[in-house]
């Protein structure tokens, strides 16, 4: 071969090369705040939890590295509102959150919103609020309990905790009479903390909220939303989704 026609064909290599698009692997951030059997870090720093595994799930199919951070709830929300993070996992839909995230198109799992007492209280509960008032009920900042309550919320006046344990340290103390919680987070920490067998949950039930994940508001999240929800229906059909919402015992919606 001549060194003329060597020196083309490397040329043409050359062209074609930069012709042909590159695919860089995109750097997704999802964060949150600790959601029992959701979104958890181990003591050793391991990422666990039905939100942790659909994204890894989801980001390998995608061709995406992603990693997780955990915040204190309200600082996880102003990240991605302010896009720090893409994805923040596990919060229930609200209209004022709709204005400031993108939610996917499914939640991926379920909650029901139960209030507690102490063993020894006496109350009657048949799902009225009406038994409510006179009595010092404790919620969690930054949670969402339903339509029902939300509505009756200033009559109510609750008594706000800043974490679970708080509210719950506050009900065994009897610094208050009753604790709005979700089952999956409350048995989790109640068992953590010992304090199973002091405290009886009421029913009816107060209410049922669906998780999701949501994206930041901008073009590249909504693209990265689009995919992810094409995937994790691909996760849904296939049956992979069951089989990780049953070994951690997180209720899926239907």
């Amino acid at each position: 071969m001549t060194s003329l026609k060597l020196v083309l064909r490397l040329l043409l290599f050359a062209l074609l090369n930069l012709a042909m698009p590159v695919s860089h692997a995109a750097q997704v951030l999802a964060v949150g705040t600790e959601f029992a059997n959701v979104f958890e870090r181990s003591a050793t720093g391991e990422y666990t939890g039905l939100g942790v595994d659909i994204l890894r799930a989801l980001a390998k199919q995608n061709g995406d590295d992603i990693r997780f951070e955990i915040y204190p709830w309200a600082r996880a929300q102003w990240m991605v509102e302010n896009e720090q993070a893409q994805i923040l996992v596990g919060p229930y839909k609200t209209s004022e959150r709709e204005s400031k995230f993108i939610f996917a198109k499914r939640a991926f799992y379920r909650d029901l919103m139960v209030l507690y007492v102490r063993k020894t209280f006496e109350v009657h509960w048949d799902g009225n609020y009406t038994a409510i008032p006179g009595h010092r009920l404790v919620v969690i900042n930054g949670w969402v309990y339903g339509s029902q309550f939300e509505s009756q919320r200033a009559s109510i006046k609750p008594v706000l905790a800043n974490t679970l344990t708080n509210g719950l340290n506050m009900l065994v103390a009897k610094r208050v009479d009753f604790l709005a919680a979700n089952i999956r987070n409350a048995e989790a920490t109640m068992k953590a903390m010992g304090v199973n067998n002091e405290l009886l949950m009421l029913e009816p039930y107060m209410d049922m909220q669906d998780g999701y994940l949501v994206y930041c508001k901008n073009a590249a999240c909504e693209q990265l939303r689009n995919h992810y929800d094409e995937l994790y229906e691909q996760l849904r059909s296939g049956g992979a989704l069951q089989a990780m919402a049953r070994k951690l015992g997180v209720r899926l919606p239907p």
